[in-house]
């Protein structure tokens, strides 16, 4: 059925985009570091060009920037969209910046769920081939339960990665980490004692 704006053409063009998005992000890192040097912006933008085509001719690597690309701009638009409210009832930018830069949990809870979302990037990129190379090798895992196994070599990494997440001892693992990380911020935190 046609519909007024069919974009799934842009799909072709994918490692056109994440070789833009690869140039523009190693370029104006190499000007604002100064890496090479005062005025080398002819040298910057040939290594951001080679490192652009070596990403984009891998393609495990453009499957995890295209994972990580959306669900990070979700994080920065939240992140905005925080900030915008906060800035709305009152609070100054100055305040706001000491608040971000006095090592506060904001940065600490950034970075997580920056680590979160490119960890669950590289199992989408290189989860699935990662896969496949440990059934050549003759590999089989499967989690045991007191009553049943709960195989982890299904063929599919999505499938392999929710029967293992939501296993009954990994999530009580999870539990037990995470009071006990809760307990260890409740215990360090000089402002509470």
């Amino acid at each position: 059925m046609a519909t007024f704006v069919d974009i799934s053409i842009l799909q072709n063009f994918s490692s056109v985009f994440t070789f833009i998005l690869v140039f523009v992000i190693i370029y104006s890192m190499l000007e604002v570091t100064k890496a090479l040097g005062p005025d080398k912006k002819s040298m910057n933008a040939i290594i951001a060009m080679i490192v652009g085509f070596l990403v984009s001719l891998s393609s495990g690597v453009v499957a995890v920037i295209q994972s990580f690309t959306p669900w990070f701009t979700m994080l920065v638009i939240i992140i905005f969209f925080i900030l915008f409210a906060v800035r709305m009832f009152g609070v100054s930018s100055e305040r706001i910046t000491a608040e971000i830069t006095k090592g506060s949990a904001i940065v600490t809870w950034i970075l997580i769920l920056t680590a979160v979302i490119l960890l669950f990037s590289l199992g989408s990129g290189f989860g699935q081939k990662t896969l496949e190379q440990g059934q050549a090798n003759g590999t089989t895992v499967s989690v045991a339960t007191n009553a049943t196994t709960v195989p982890t070599d299904t063929g599919s990494f999505s499938q392999n990665l929710y029967n293992t997440l939501y296993h009954p001892k990994v999530l009580g693992l999870l539990l037990i980490m995470l009071v006990v990380v809760i307990a260890m911020l409740f215990l360090t935190d000089a402002d509470k004692l």
